[in-house]
């Protein structure tokens, strides 16, 4: 058949019509799924974090694992040198960061470090060493050297760590829980070891206290 001459007929005129329409169905069936997931899928904004060499995206509701290291960094930084003449720019710094469940544990934890700090008259300063990212806790560890000068011109250097739960809402970083406290981080791995020692402890007391 000379499919020239025969979409001259008015029987090709129609059958033209009838696939014209079906590959337009399916072009603007196509069209809706591009559409619908425009729409749905979030979108990622890659950044160069000044504190890590390493790359960082973030999402309205997630982030990578840089992205968390970068904002552990800042805090500890921000929470390891705050002193009496910075506490009041220390709140307004991260106060607009913390979620709610924690914000007036936090705040009140800063001026009581910073009243401490004040009454006896000693200065403290925190040096980052290491940082590291728990993925099944979700947990930002910096562990660094925290020096205390006192009045005497004396400074006393301690192994300090500090831990955040950083997440992420409408693309902004959202402080879930900080901790801090003398030593190497805590890590599932070592609180692990640390319960199952105390465990074995607790055993041999109670054998001897039956004896």
């Amino acid at each position: 058949m000379d499919l020239k001459n025969f979409l001259k007929t008015w029987e090709g005129t129609q059958a033209e019509n009838k696939w014209s329409r079906l590959f337009i169905a399916g072009l603007l069936f196509l069209n809706c799924i591009l559409a619908f997931q425009a729409f749905t899928k979030d979108t990622k904004v890659v950044l160069q974090p000044p504190t890590l060499s390493e790359e960082a995206w973030v999402t309205k509701n997630n982030s990578s694992r840089s992205y968390q290291e970068s904002w552990g960094l800042y805090l500890a930084q921000l929470v390891g040198n705050a002193t009496p003449a910075t506490v009041g720019f220390l709140k307004d710094r991260i106060g607009p960061l913390l979620a709610p469940a924690i914000y007036s544990e936090v705040i009140e934890a800063i001026e009581l470090q910073a009243n401490q700090i004040e009454n006896d008259r000693v200065s403290m300063r925190f040096e980052p060493r290491q940082v590291d990212y728990e993925e099944s806790t979700n947990k930002v560890f910096i562990n660094g050297y925290s020096f205390v000068k006192g009045v005497s011109g004396k400074e006393a250097r301690t192994e300090r760590t500090y831990e955040f739960q950083i997440s992420v809402s409408h693309y902004q970083p959202l402080v879930d829980y900080i901790n801090t406290y003398e030593g190497k981080p805590r890590t599932s791995r070592i609180l692990g070891q640390i319960e199952r020692r105390e465990n074995i402890r607790k055993e041999r007391e109670d054998r001897n206290n039956a004896n």
